[in-house]
């Protein structure tokens, strides 16, 4: 079964300032937490701070953003790739005078 889910579809899951796709998880086969995803961060302030059992690497596809990972801030542009070690706190946001910052995610289970 090929999975897909249409920006439309997106739009309608949006919270706390950022719209997710999810693109492979369990119901493609992925175990202990393995999962990937593109999300839209459209806030700008930091809201929604979040830490996991995993380590997550983001790339930035399109817009610009800031980054704070474990209390550094990282300036988001296209092409940057960044890793979070696992459970350091986190989160993104979109930078001034950019409508969105656009990431692909990937948890890798540890």
């Amino acid at each position: 079964m090929v999975s897909w889910i249409s920006e439309e579809e997106a739009r309608k899951k949006v919270e706390a300032g950022k719209m997710a796709f999810p693109l492979l998880n369990e119901k493609d086969g992925c175990r202990n937490g393995c999962c990937m995803g593109i999300t839209v961060c459209v806030h700008d302030d930091y809201r929604g701070m979040s830490s996991h059992d995993d380590q997550e690497l983001f790339y930035v596809l399109e817009g610009n953003g800031r980054a704070m990972v474990g209390g550094e801030e990282i300036l988001l542009t296209p092409g940057v790739a960044f890793l979070v070690p696992a459970g350091v706190e986190h989160g993104m946001i979109r930078e001034p005078g950019s409508e969105y910052c656009k990431v692909l995610w990937f948890h890798g289970a540890i």
